[in-house]
């Protein structure tokens, strides 16, 4: 398999605002470490993919297409086989719109599609035949956020890319967990950083590495808010809980199913559409909270923001459903599920109960429409189901949207099996 690799520093500078948590009242005042832009480019046969994967919270819909459009007209790439995906770090410069959380750069952004533009060009002209491996750990870190509908996923899964002096091109690493172990005042690439950094310092060859947050829309770190070591020392862990087992991964021609394989699908998932009489019930009851100590300004402008957005959206008839791109990439008897949202983790464990057990979620790709609950978390509550939608600016998926999700990705997984089967 043909393997390209490229990073490039897309850290902003001091000063700039940073996204994630509506409590931070100003902007940066230093670097914990760099934010990086990776590119991951796979050729086999007539199958070109092209992965690019940065540390920011997340992407605009907007900016994945138009940089679809360019892969196409300038690189020869169809637009569903390019998948741009976001490590989720809450430390990062403002590049979505959440109300509240920063002041939306555009400037940056507009920087920031020139270093991926430069990345794909790199990944695609720095290339060598390399033969994938694959290997699973565990890392039983995380915590759910929440009550009945808990439900954690302690399995790494990880891909790497091996050349035939048996160093390592490239890693891809995925592990659900929401990046927000830090939480002050100061840019970090988060856990997903950190842990990049220690398999590529630990593995020969210093490979590029991938570090996906996964199916954590319910899920954190034991803590949020450590201090730069803490979260160093957690990552580090995390990395090695894979390293001995890449490490070992037998030698030897490659297997049949090696050969990256792509099926990609956009299911409408419905909104829950409220009333103008509910819009403003909601709005009220959050604006009641003002006075506690952990709201402030910035969530009293996501609550008004919403209301006059959202009434506006309804009485000008808008959709009642959003699109969900699932993004099934297929490699060595292993998925890597690219959804656009902030999905629970019951979602990758519903998908390998039907399907294949090597199934892993790539949350927070190609778009983030917001967080997509369990059917249960409705009946409890809480931040993911009655507030965060406030800060996206838009109504939250219907009861069932996660169900219905996992129903369409697991079909889409079973054709791609059956497309990978009959090519052996």
């Amino acid at each position: 398999m043909i393997v390209g690799t490229s990073q490039i520093d897309i850290t902003p500078k001091p000063g700039s605002d940073i996204t994630g948590f509506a409590d931070r009242t100003h902007p940066s005042t230093g670097v914990h470490d760099p934010l990086y832009c990776r590119a991951l480019y796979l050729e086999e046969g007539d199958e070109r993919v092209l992965w690019l994967h940065a540390d920011l919270l997340g992407f605009e819909r907007s900016f994945v297409d138009d940089f679809r459009r360019w892969a196409e007209r300038e690189l020869g790439l169809p637009s569903s086989r390019v998948m741009v995906s976001a490590t989720h770090t809450h430390s990062g410069p403002v590049v979505v719109h959440l109300t509240g959380c920063g002041r939306y750069d555009a400037g940056y952004v507009e920087q920031l599609k020139q270093w991926m533009q430069a990345a794909a060009a790199d990944a695609l002209a720095n290339t060598e035949n390399c033969t994938p491996v694959t290997v699973e750990g565990l890392y039983e870190l995380a915590i759910v956020r929440r009550g009945a509908s808990a439900h954690a996923d302690p399995r790494v899964g990880a891909i790497g890319w091996r050349r035939t002096d048996d160093t390592f091109k490239a890693v891809v690493l995925n592990y659900a967990m929401h990046a927000v172990c830090m939480k002050d005042y100061q840019t970090s690439a988060d856990y997903p950083g950190q842990a990049a950094i220690a398999l590529s310092e630990q593995l020969p060859g210093k490979p590029m590495a991938l570090v996906c947050v996964g199916a954590c829309g319910n899920i954190n770190p034991p803590t949020v808010g450590v201090d730069f070591e803490q979260m160093k020392d957690w990552s580090r862990q995390l990395a090695e809980s894979v390293i001995d087992k890449l490490l070992q991964a037998p030698t030897g021609a490659p297997a049949k199913n090696a050969s990256p394989v792509v099926l990609t699908k956009t299911v409408p998932l419905p909104l829950d559409v409220w009333s103008v009489e509910q819009i403003n019930s909601h709005a009220d009851q959050y604006l009641s909270f003002a006075n506690d100590p952990d709201w402030g300004e910035n969530y009293r402008l996501a609550v008004e923001t919403w209301r006059e957005s959202m009434t506006e959206y309804v009485q000008n008839n808008g959709a009642d459903y959003v699109d969900i791109e699932l993004f099934a990439l297929a490699i060595g008897g292993v998925v890597l599920l690219g959804v656009n949202a902030e999905i629970f983790s019951t979602f990758t464990e519903i998908v390998r109960a039907s399907t294949w057990q090597k199934v892993y979620t790539v949350g927070l790709a190609n778009g983030v429409v917001g967080y997509v609950p369990t059917a249960s978390a409705y009946d409890e509550g809480g931040y993911e189901v009655e507030s965060a939608f406030l800060f996206y600016n838009a109504f939250r998926p219907k009861r069932g949207g996660l169900e219905l999700l996992a129903d369409h990705a697991s079909r889409l997984v079973t054709e791609l099996e059956q497309f990978v089967a009959a090519s052996w």
